[in-house]
């Protein structure tokens, strides 16, 4: 394959290698000479006042090292990693590295044990005293505004408001021929990477530096945290990271570990791992989604949708971590989706509760958003009695009238749609999927008593988030380094970039080698999240290549456009000849996308069974197609999962009902339809290679899809759309069934 066609191709992932020979490292691999382990005692309660703390037994322990409580650390708080996520109140409500006087969800950190073995570890753990006054915890999302303060310092359980109006919204209202109006609420789940979260820290007393494996997502981000809580030079601090066994945004954020084991290591001058067990890991890593929406939409008879009003309570768990307030703005930035909206008022509230903080997890906010708008939508076609393709239809933004834009005025930013055809889009999935086939089929198997349901859901989602990234190319002996500060977390980045440099440098792929572990050899970066990877780092590459040839025809003699580097890597090494290329973006993109499913529901025990899905998505330009393909395809499977099976339920005393697999039910290959991908090419004007964010959009549409054939499935010709909530496990649509046979007996005979 010449260098010129790469961009657009099929190459095998570079990464796999290792992967499939059990040579790649986890960070689960490290060890170092002289190692310790460590261990944290959890709180056992939701909310309570510590009154003490005994470490004494633990400390007796023949194998325990130290016992580090909140006594021995600086009064510290975990920063929000993105400004625009702060609020006063959320800067207020930060997670410290230990509780100290008062615990606020299950699994909250109380004391670090190091010792010489992990078994020694837990067992010390285990000999902490615990002395607590219980107080009573804030729960219920809908409850939480109006019950007493879990942090007393902003006077309530509200972290954020998040407003958004757009028209005149009340004169839509009035004008409408028809007003649905729904409260809908998406569960609590989480991202559960097949690897738990771990570190390794090592403190290099003589050289005054401070090395830290297992570091993923943020490396930048985390080492300058770090810094600051350790009171180091930012240059003492060196991130590694090794690979990555999942993480969809809930690995790699700062959380209370990544400064406890550093500080361990640092005090007790060895080096002290942490691996993260699946209990802990259902406690303590971010959650996410929980969310209520009470939403009304207006339309008129012939299926034009006018405005919608939306209000939303957005669960934050008992913190505010990294993330800031991102689960409560990112719904309303995605709430009025890719249709034409006249108006819409929007207030999205952030709670505090007395449950594990939440982050983000692949697609957040847009996940939400969309299943809350997209269930509503098909509540509207069928009280108007249009099908529900055909409504979306006619009301997503044309092609003609792009770039599209929602104005705020001064009130908010902008939301703009730079580029795409959403109707074109829409109607590809629907001819991949022969959307009017499929009703025929679906029409014969009801005839024969099967209740079977077609759903389809259309989104956009925000991705390619800047500011910026730089890339350095760096030739060696045989290769040319290409350095950028992303990371990898499984999906095939290194391969992708590997392509855009080959292309761009006119050499071969294999001359080509993608540099971003270690933030020794990459001074700088923002990290891969919101879809950014590709997009910034892809075209910080192209401008670095550019910027290289330019300086290798100087060197060798020639035009920039011509000069062939094809296995020169040695000579230009020699020469001294250096690449750097910077691609700033100041706005995010929103790309287009759509999935329909086709599920089965067995009325005897309400059991859903997925029968297709596929999913459409504007990736603008695809660097792999392969890769494009695998990522919307996995996150389709995570988002049917989502809407059919992970659920993490709590007691009314704040107990996590979800701590193991055999409570947290996940699919598996076979619970799973093969998911079928269209991939969409609209390049964007908006960078010069045209690329648009691919990593989360396979998940956005996934659940609202998922509802909506379920709700077709159960819901005869005349009955009423009762699909307010998810996970729609067996008894939830068990109930549903029972509800429906009650209200329209002349059903009962296919329900029973």
């Amino acid at each position: 394959m010449t260098s010129d066609a790469l961009i657009g191709s099929d190459v095998a992932r570079a990464e796999d290698l290792p992967l499939l020979t059990g040579s790649a490292q986890f960070v689960a691999d490290i060890d170092r000479p002289g190692q310790l382990w460590a261990r944290v005692v959890r709180s056992p309660l939701a909310h309570a006042r510590l009154s003490a703390i005994d470490i004494t037994a633990a400390r007796e322990h023949p194998e325990v090292v130290d016992v580090i409580t909140a006594a021995d650390i600086p009064q510290l708080r975990i920063p929000i990693r993105l400004p625009f996520a702060e609020t006063p109140e959320a800067n207020q409500i930060l997670q410290p590295p230990l509780a100290d006087d008062v615990v606020r969800y299950v699994g909250e950190p109380i004391a670090l044990i190091v010792a010489t073995t992990p078994f020694a570890a837990e067992d010390a753990a285990e000999l902490v005293g615990l002395d607590f006054d219980e107080l009573d915890p804030v729960v219920d999302v809908l409850e939480a505004e109006q019950l007493p303060a879990i942090h007393g310092q902003i006077g309530g359980n509200v972290v954020t408001r998040v407003p958004m109006r757009y028209g005149d919204v009340d004169s839509l209202f009035e004008r409408a021929d028809v007003v649905v109006r729904r409260q809908l609420r998406m569960h609590r789940h989480t991202g559960v990477p097949m690897e738990t979260r771990g570190l390794v820290a090592e403190f290099d007393a003589e050289a005054g530096r401070l090395t830290v494996w297992g570091a993923a997502k943020v490396k930048h981000f985390n080492r300058a945290v770090l810094a600051q809580m350790l009171d180091l030079p930012v240059d003492a601090i060196r991130l590694v990271e090794v690979n990555v066994g999942g993480a969809f945004g809930v690995r790699g954020e700062f959380y209370p570990e990544d400064y406890l084991i550093p500080f361990a290591a640092r005090r007790v001058g060895r080096p002290v791992k942490w691996i993260e067990d699946r209990y802990e890991h259902f406690i303590a890593t971010n959650h996410a989604r929980e969310q209520v929406h009470e939403i009304e939409v207006a339309a008129t008879a012939d299926g034009t949708l006018l405005a919608f009003r939306d209000r939303a309570w957005c669960d934050h768990g008992a913190y505010v971590r990294t993330q800031g307030i991102l689960p409560a703005l990112l719904p309303a930035m995605h709430l009025p989706g890719p249709y034409a909206w006249q108006g819409f008022e929007i207030e999205s509230i952030g709670v505090i509760t007395n449950k594990t903080p939440v982050g983000t997890y692949r697609a957040p906010g847009a996940t939400e958003a969309t299943f809350i708008r997209e269930r509503a939508l098909d509540v509207v076609a069928r009280t108007l009695g249009l099908d529900p393709a055909e409504l979306r239809r006619r009301n997503l933004v044309r092609a003609e009238a792009m770039p599209f834009m929602f104005d705020f005025g001064a009130a908010a930013p902008p939301l703009v749609y730079e580029s795409g055809d959403f109707p074109g889009s829409f109607d590809q999935l629907l001819e991949h999927a022969d959307y009017s086939g499929l009703r025929r089929e679906q029409q014969a198997r009801r005839q024969q008593g099967e209740l079977v349901g077609v759903g389809v859901s259309t989104f956009v989602e925000v991705g390619a988030v800047g500011p910026y990234e730089t890339a350095w190319i760096v030739p060696g002996e045989n290769l040319y380094a290409v350095r950028v500060g992303i990371a990898s977390v499984g999906q095939g980045i290194a391969t992708t970039l590997g392509q855009i440099a080959a292309q761009e440098l006119g050499v071969e792929f294999d001359e080509v080698t993608v540099e971003f572990h270690d933030t020794d050899t990459t001074p700088e970066g923002f990290g891969t999240f919101a879809s950014r990877s590709t997009v910034l780092a892809g075209n910080a590459i192209a401008l670095a290549a550019r910027d290289f040839r330019m300086r290798a025809a100087e060197i060798l003699g020639g035009d920039a456009g011509t000069v062939e580097l094809r296995r020169r890597a040695g000579d230009l090494a020699a020469a001294g000849c250096r690449g750097e290329g910077t691609f700033e973006k100041e706005n995010p993109s929103f790309s287009f996308g759509a999935n329909l499913s086709l599920v089965a529901v067995d009325a005897r025990t309400g059991a859903v069974t997925p029968l297709r899905h596929v999913v459409a998505f504007d990736v603008g330009r695809a660097v792999n197609p392969a890769l494009v393909r695998g990522q919307l395809a996995g996150g389709a499977a995570q988002g049917i999962a989502g809407a059919l099976y992970e659920d993490l339920p709590y007691d009314d005393q704040g107990q996590p009902l979800a701590t193991s697999f055999v409570d947290y039910v996940m699919p598996t290959a076979a619970d799973l339809p093969g998911v079928e991908v269209v991939v969409i090419e609209h390049p964007t004007p908006a960078n010069p290679l045209g690329l648009k964010g691919a990593g989360e959009a396979g998940m956005t549409g996934a659940p609202a899809a998922v509802a909506n054939a379920v709700a077709d499935a159960i819901s005869t010709a005349t009955g009423e759309d009762r699909v307010t909530r998810l996970p729609l496990s067996p008894e939830e649509v068990h109930g549903l069934l029972a509800a429906e046979a009650m209200s329209f007996p002349d059903a009962a005979s296919r329900i029973s």
